[in-house]
């Protein structure tokens, strides 16, 4: 008997308790698909680092830095690169919601823009990274 009081006590603790703690639901689908996804979905809640983004896409160079190789693998990567343009980009965002929290709607979004010049060459990769609150539905 008091053996069964102890464990309906313990589960309602940890049923309390689990109610108020915060919790964040995470949405990749604002993330074009590749590599790049892969890599920033890995490393969230953290922000991308420009070091390892490079070598990254060093790994597909293999040793050619000619800007076609560059454009090539950036792109099968998943970066976009425009005739035309002379920058290849990769833009999306990753939405957030906090639940279990007092204030604020807990919505984000984690918005990611990264370009890079391939006829620069390796040194042009730019990582820009914002958090912003999300408005939308």
């Amino acid at each position: 008997m008091q053996k069964g009081i102890i464990i309906l006590g313990v589960s309602l603790l940890l049923t309390a308790c689990d109610l108020g703690f915060p919790r964040m639901t995470v949405n990749y689908d604002n993330l074009p698909q590749g590599e790049i996804k892969e890599y920033i979905t890995k490393r969230f809640p953290n922000e991308p680092e420009k070091e390892v983004l490079s070598k990254l896409i060093y790994a597909h160079l293999d040793g050619d830095n000619r800007a076609d190789s560059i454009k090539k693998a950036v792109s099968q990567m998943g970066m976009t690169c425009e005739a035309g343009k002379e920058i290849c980009e990769y833009s999306g965002y990753i939405r957030t919601k906090l639940t279990g929290h007092s204030s604020g709607s807990g919505r984000a979004k984690r918005i990611y823009h990264i370009v890079i010049s391939p006829k620069k060459g390796m040194d042009s990769l730019a990582i820009e990274h914002q958090i912003i609150e999300d408005t939308e539905n």
